[in-house]
C-alpha cells in the first residue's frame, strides 16, 4: 500500500510587514502534519500578524503561502476553513446564544448553507465540550461564562471544526495553571500522537517553559531575523536572553528543565 504524503503549510520567501516594521524577510519554512510548533518574540514583533497572514486574512508584501502543495489562494474560503482554523488573541461574543450554539460553529463549514447541524455534528460538538470540561454548560448563555470559561469555548469550537492546522494565538491566556496544562496536553496528543499524525499546532506562546514542554519546533520571531528547528536546538539560553532583551537562565535536573529570567 502506498504512503500517505504528509500534510504541509509553506511560507515560500515570505516577506511580511506592520505598520513599516518588518515581522519576517524572505522566510521559507515547512510546518508538517504531526508537529507543534511554538511562535516566540516581544509583544508587537508580529506573531500574530503572521498566524493571520498563513491562514490569508492578510496579505504578505512578498512571497505566497503554500497549503498541501497548493497556492492558499487557490482555495475557497469554504475550502480553506475545512483545512485551517485561527484562535484569536481576544475574542469576545457579540450575540446570544448558549454553549452549545457557540461550539456548533465549528461545523459551520462542513455544514450545507441551506441546512441545519445534524445528530453527528451535535456529538462532535459535544464530545469537544467534554474534552475542555464545559459539556455540563452546554445550554448555558455564553455571556454568563468567565473569561477562562470563555477561553475554553474558543478552543472546544476550533476541535469542533477539527481542521488539518490549528493555528492558535496565546490559547491559555486567561486560564489557570491547571487548565493551561491540561489544555497543552490535549493539544500535543492531537498533534503528535504516534499512530496517526493528521493534524499540526502553530501556538504563539510566551513562557519558555510549556513551550519547552509541550512543542516540538520552535520558530522566534526577532524583528525580521527569523530562527526556527527543533525545540532542543532553538530554545537556548543565548537565543532566548537575546529575544527576550534579559538574561535568561537555564536549570536542569534529571527530570525538568526550566527557564528564568533575571534583571
Amino acid at each position: 500500500m502506498a504512503s500517505v504524503s504528509a500534510k504541509t503549510l509553506e511560507l515560500d520567501s515570505l516577506s511580511l510587514s506592520i505598520g513599516g516594521k518588518p515581522v519576517c524577510r524572505q522566510l521559507s519554512m515547512t510546518f508538517k502534519s504531526g508537529e507543534f510548533w511554538g511562535v516566540m518574540g516581544i509583544n508587537g514583533v508580529g506573531k500574530s500578524t503572521l498566524l493571520q497572514c498563513m491562514i490569508g486574512l492578510r496579505s504578505a508584501d512578498q512571497g505566497q503561502i503554500i497549503l498541501n502543495n497548493q497556492p492558499l489562494s487557490s482555495y475557497k474560503p469554504v475550502e480553506r476553513a475545512r483545512k485551517m482554523g485561527l484562535i484569536l488573541q481576544e475574542y469576545e461574543y457579540n450575540f446570544p446564544c448558549t454553549v452549545m450554539e457557540a461550539a456548533l460553529i465549528g461545523r459551520h463549514p462542513f455544514v450545507d448553507p441551506l441546512q441545519w447541524e445534524n445528530n453527528r455534528d451535535r456529538d462532535i460538538a459535544n464530545q469537544a465540550l467534554k474534552q475542555l470540561d464545559l459539556e455540563h454548560l452546554s445550554e448555558r448563555f455564553i455571556s454568563t461564562l468567565s473569561g477562562g470559561e470563555k477561553r475554553r469555548l474558543n478552543l472546544a469550537t476550533l476541535l469542533t471544526q477539527n481542521p488539518d492546522y490549528y493555528l492558535l494565538d496565546e490559547p491559555v491566556n486567561h486560564l489557570d495553571i491547571k487548565a493551561q496544562l491540561d489544555i497543552l496536553s490535549l493539544l500535543q496528543s492531537r498533534f503528535t500522537a504516534t499512530e496517526q499524525k493528521t493534524h499540526c499546532g502553530i501556538m504563539v506562546i510566551h513562557d519558555p517553559n510549556l513551550a519547552w514542554r509541550y512543542c516540538d519546533h520552535i520558530l522566534l520571531l526577532d524583528n525580521g531575523q527569523c530562527t526556527f528547528g527543533k525545540t532542543h536546538e532553538v530554545l537556548t539560553t543565548e537565543n532566548l536572553s537575546r529575544l527576550y532583551h534579559c538574561k535568561i537562565e537555564k536549570i536542569t535536573d534529571q527530570q525538568h528543565t526550566i527557564f528564568i529570567a533575571t534583571p
